[in-house]
């Protein structure tokens, strides 16, 4: 797991807070399913498999969004 991702705290409303930088964040429910199963497992074909099974995209849809999540947490400096 990302050693950043550990140090966030969030809740069930999106709310997320880096304890170390003192910055709060929001997240729609898709993005706060994305963080959790970061921090559970962090790997893409679980995350992608999730994004299929909840969401009802494809494999190729859930990979580019996941793609691009991720890349949105590290120009935050949430993920490295």
């Amino acid at each position: 797991m990302n050693e950043k991702l550990k140090r966030i705290a969030m809740n069930d409303d999106g709310f997320l807070f880096d304890p170390e930088t003192g910055i709060s964040y929001t997240t729609n429910a898709i993005g706060l399913e994305i963080l959790r199963k970061m921090k559970e497992t962090g790997n893409l074909d679980d995350l992608s498999d999730m994004l299929q099974n909840n969401f009802e995209v494809t494999r190729e849809e859930a990979e580019r969004d996941l793609i691009d999540f991720q890349e949105l947490l590290k120009s935050k400096g949430l993920i490295d």
